[in-house]
């Protein structure tokens, strides 16, 4: 492997779409690189920072692999808390926050949606910013990747969890480097680590857990991940979800799919009815808000010649479905694991992840599993939110006391809508 010289660039005076800018171009030859290899650095001016509790950021290109193990590039975005904390064993902590973008286009991306403008919620809050100002008013290094790669592949949850790994990689690799001088702590042993995501974020998030024992053994600081709203199966979302509000997402998952792999590309390409596979197709450009509105209670298998048959009987998305749709085919975290999730989930089945953890129990799997009565799958992004961030304190600090305790199952009830009557 060639010797790779690295420095941080500046320049930034607002940000561009992704598919625009040159800097999210791989280097030439970004495939000689072992997976984790920071390829580029770009710092992010103060002004465009949307978090409070934070010094600075930085843009971070890096090589990762693919679902079908071919080199691939992403992007990570970091944020330096202004007071970093320092954990009781005397680290520092380092959350990988998976965002949930659910979108085929990269200029949906989090290196650059993270960054703009958003509506403010009723607290005077802009929306999905206050979590992250939780987590960096408490002095953590997060970092943000996106983890769909370079041609937004969502649903392929192989190639995010190996992003995933690679942007944690990534970033333990500028600690202490003298070259670029980061404001990171002067060794990447003084890092622990964890991940959250909720929804389309725990795909990767878990992906990555199953996949870290055989993908990244060296990654020895991980204390544990939150996986709120898990998708389990993606393939059962489509039941559950085709003529739905949300029929949108589906269709999303499919062009995501079709990015990933050529075969499925071709495949899904010839079974569209030629009248309406321009409408299916343009949805590629859009993120879920903007595709739930355009295929609202649409019938998704309307768009193809012999219908559910198409994707159903299909060998090429059996096996996609088996391959990135089921959680856990690819080994059994050994990372603890917060898992919480509404009984009342609408968009993907409760029963999906029971049996989910279930499969994890029979190999002694570190879980703790909160299934809440109350609210749906929206509901609990809010609901379990600072669950999360309080389980994630307790892995941090040391003083988590089921690391040891296999998996244990809960029935909490949590609604932040609906205060209990004191």
């Amino acid at each position: 492997m060639l010797p790779l010289t690295l420095k941080v660039t500046g320049g930034l005076d607002e940000m561009i779409l992704p598919s625009q800018d040159p800097w999210y171009t791989a280097l030439s030859d970004f495939e000689m690189y072992s997976p984790g290899t920071v390829l580029r650095i770009r710092a992010v001016p103060e002004k465009l920072i949307p978090f409070d509790c934070t010094s600075k950021a930085y843009h971070i290109l890096y090589r990762t692999t693919g679902s079908r193990y071919q080199p691939a590039w992403a992007v990570v975005s970091l944020f330096i808390p202004e007071t970093p904390c320092i954990l009781p064993s005397g680290r520092n902590a380092l959350l990988s926050c998976q965002a949930a973008y659910n979108s085929a286009s990269v200029d949906h991306s989090p290196s650059y949606t993270l960054f703009q403008p958003v509506p403010k919620s009723s607290h005077g809050i802009p929306s999905g910013h206050a979590r992250f100002n939780k987590m960096l008013s408490r002095g953590w290094f997060v970092i943000v990747p996106d983890f769909e790669g370079p041609r937004a592949a969502f649903g392929a949850s192989v190639l995010a969890g190996h992003a995933t790994l690679d942007g944690i990689r990534a970033v333990l690799s500028l600690a202490g480097n003298d070259d670029v001088s980061l404001p990171l702590p002067n060794d990447a042993s003084r890092f622990k680590y964890a991940m959250w995501g909720y929804s389309g974020g725990s795909l990767a998030s878990e992906k990555a857990a199953e996949l870290q024992v055989q993908y990244a053994p060296e990654l020895t600081g991980f204390v544990g991940a939150a996986l709120g709203g898990l998708v389990s199966n993606i393939g059962s979302t489509f039941d559950i979800n085709n003529k739905s509000p949300y029929m949108g997402n589906l269709v999303l998952i499919l062009l995501g799919i079709m990015h990933e792999y050529p075969e499925a590309d071709t495949y899904i390409r010839s079974r569209l009815k030629p009248d309406s596979s321009d409408a299916f197709l343009e949805d590629r450009n859009m993120h879920s808000l903007q595709a739930f509105r355009a295929f609202a209670n649409q019938d998704l298998y309307g768009y193809f010649k012999n219908g559910q048959a198409d994707l159903k009987d299909s060998k090429i998305m059996r096996k996609i479905e088996k391959v990135e749709w089921m959680l856990g085919y690819h080994g059994i975290p050994e990372i603890p694991l917060f898992v919480y999730k509404a009984i009342g989930d609408h968009m993907t089945p409760i029963a999906d992840t029971d049996e989910h953890i279930a499969h994890y129990k029979r190999f002694n799997a570190s879980v703790l599993y909160e299934r809440n009565t109350a609210g749906d799958h929206i509901t609990e992004i809010e609901n379990g939110q600072d669950r999360a961030i309080e389980w994630l304190a307790s892995v941090f600090n040391g003083t988590y006391d089921g690391v040891d305790q296999g998996v244990r199952v809960r029935d909490v009830t949590i609604d932040i809508y609906k205060p209990p009557v004191t």
